[in-house]
């Protein structure tokens, strides 16, 4: 499997992904890779362009950060306000990451993160 440093290097060129931090709570898939995960605090004006989802999961007590790549599928009002479900179709593990979080996504501390290459 491959070992990432960025999240820039998971996905194609002239395509735009949100990059997601998640421990695995509310993080679903099935056998085809289609599922949810999150509720996030986002404005759904802005995952529209969205062509990826990358998923960062970092399970308690796991030492290896595992990285997700899947298509975008919407997104959905979750039960909480300001919150927001993001759907993917085709998910599949493509890799891991040393990296921590603010390496990978090249962020600070908020869990969700736009990237274009």
């Amino acid at each position: 499997m491959t070992t990432y440093k960025q999240a820039g290097e998971v996905i194609e060129k002239n395509k735009e992904a949100i990059v997601l931090f998640t421990h695995g709570d509310h993080f679903s898939c099935d056998a085809a890779g289609n599922g949810v995960t999150g509720k996030w605090v986002l404005d759904p004006e802005d995952v529209e362009n969205v062509d990826k989802v990358i998923i960062y999961l970092r399970r308690d007590g796991e030492t290896v950060n595992r990285i997700f790549l899947g298509n975008y599928a919407g997104v959905q009002q979750s039960d909480l306000p300001r919150r927001y479900t993001i759907r993917f179709s085709g998910l599949k593990e493509v890799g891991t990451t040393e990296s921590n979080w603010w390496e990978f996504a090249g962020s600070g501390q908020t869990p969700v993160r736009y990237i274009r290459v």
